[in-house]
């Protein structure tokens, strides 16, 4: 039986035990007996019933008797999903990226609902930075420096159905010098093309004879 209808058939069976004597005596046994009649022959005593609280309310025993059953299939696992974990980069480490190109990846069990439009979102410190139905995702251009990612399950409604831990990394990129970076860098020229070289000098002519000129008559 129910445990709360228990509790109220104690609660309206006070009233009436209150309202009658109670008596008490012990057999040749020494066992102890209680009766709402004295027994014949025997030397017995009444005892004094409190009479208890009237109008005292079960707490909550409404809002028990009218609790819905939860099915057991609610319980962990509601989501269909067992397990969400990032695997790829791992928590802590620094991934060297010169380019700044960073992959990520998540185990998930058992695979992506898609056909229920279920779909992975990427949050790149805190804020959305993609969203994909596969396992994998490349986030493109990061600076050096510490991020935060989390891969959370969303449905079609958006609305979040599973979500993994939260990981730390730090990308990794090589500083190239400025010097370096000038020398890497393409020479600009003028416009007109690029300077010409200078011109070797010319040796210089040798003196032409001076021939005389006849006067004419």
């Amino acid at each position: 039986m129910n445990k709360v209808w228990v509790l109220l058939l104690i609660a309206f069976c006070l009233p009436a035990l209150a309202q009658a004597e109670i008596y008490r005596w012990t057999d040749d046994q020494g066992n102890v007996h209680f009766g709402d009649r004295p027994p014949e022959g025997r030397a017995s005593e009444s005892v004094n019933v409190r009479e208890p609280m009237r109008g005292v309310p079960l707490e909550g025993a409404r809002e028990i008797l009218e609790r819905p059953v939860r099915p057991q299939q609610e319980e962990a696992g509601a989501s269909g999903y067992e397990r969400i974990a990032i695997t790829q980069p791992e928590d802590g480490s620094g991934v060297r990226a010169n380019d700044g190109n960073v992959t990520a990846e998540i185990a998930l069990e058992p695979a992506l609902d898609a056909e229920a439009g279920h779909r992975i979102v990427w949050l790149l410190n805190g804020e959305e930075a993609g969203d994909s139905t596969d396992r994998s995702i490349t986030f493109e251009g990061l600076n050096r420096g510490e991020y935060s990612l989390q891969a959370r399950v969303e449905d079609d409604a958006g609305q979040e159905v599973v979500s993994s831990d939260t990981i730390q990394f730090n990308v990794l990129r090589i500083a190239i010098p400025r010097e370096q970076q000038q020398q890497q860098r393409p020479q600009q020229f003028p416009e007109g093309g690029a300077p010409q070289a200078p011109r070797a000098p010319q040796a210089p002519r040798a003196p032409q004879p001076q021939v005389p000129q006849i006067p004419q008559n």
